[in-house]
């Protein structure tokens, strides 16, 4: 992750993910302060767990919780939790667009439940793919506050995969880049590993 201020300064971030089909559990460090955080995601994103490695804290994120920044960058808790949109809200196609050279299909996604940040979601979907392009976050008073583009993707056994994403703070002018590097699809995890109480083993 590489996120840049408006007056040019930046900072990076690395992370480390380890994804099964059920749960995440990504890793957080700088190199300042080395590993900070441990983030784990289960239930499809809906329980999010986060240790903090300095304070030695264990959070349960939860309501409006799940929209604190990442190490101040701008992406959220609940934007890398991979929760299911379709559950979440209320979608409707509302128009075309022509996003990046391809044409879209515009949808508008309206939270079922009330109590988050967001009150509006607009995605961008290739009309090939159905891969989104684009979402605009709007607050509560429709308003757009944030912009997320998937700008590098990549084909992995017949599925696309985004490979970078590049989050816009309009508000604070701020620009977060997360983009992912290597991937080992051999690797085998330990149950024990998405579980919250063990987040504080090394």
């Amino acid at each position: 992750m590489l996120h840049i201020t408006p007056d040019g300064k930046s900072g990076t971030i690395e992370l480390v993910a380890y994804i099964s089909d059920e749960a995440f559990h990504f890793r957080f460090s700088t190199n300042e302060r080395g590993e900070e955080i441990r983030v784990l995601y289960n239930l499809n994103g809906e329980d999010i767990w986060v240790y903090n490695i300095h304070s030695i804290i264990l959070f349960n994120k939860r309501g409006i919780d799940k929209f604190d920044s990442i190490l101040r960058t701008n992406f959220y808790y609940l934007d890398l939790s991979n929760y299911d949109l379709q559950s979440n809200y209320n979608a409707e196609i509302t128009g075309d667009a022509f996003i990046k050279g391809n044409d879209c299909y515009k949808l508008d996604l309206k939270p079922i439940l009330q109590g988050g940040i967001y009150g509006l979601l607009t995605l961008y979907a290739d009309k090939k793919d159905y891969v989104p392009l684009r979402i605009d976050f709007h607050d509560k008073d429709k308003v757009v506050m944030k912009t997320m583009s998937i700008v590098k993707v990549a084909q992995r056994e017949g599925k696309t995969i985004p490979l970078r994403y590049d989050m816009l703070d309009i508000r604070k002018g701020t620009i977060t880049l997360l983009e992912f590097y290597k991937f080992d699809r051999a690797m085998t995890f330990e149950k024990k590993l998405f579980r919250h109480e063990n987040l504080e083993e090394k």
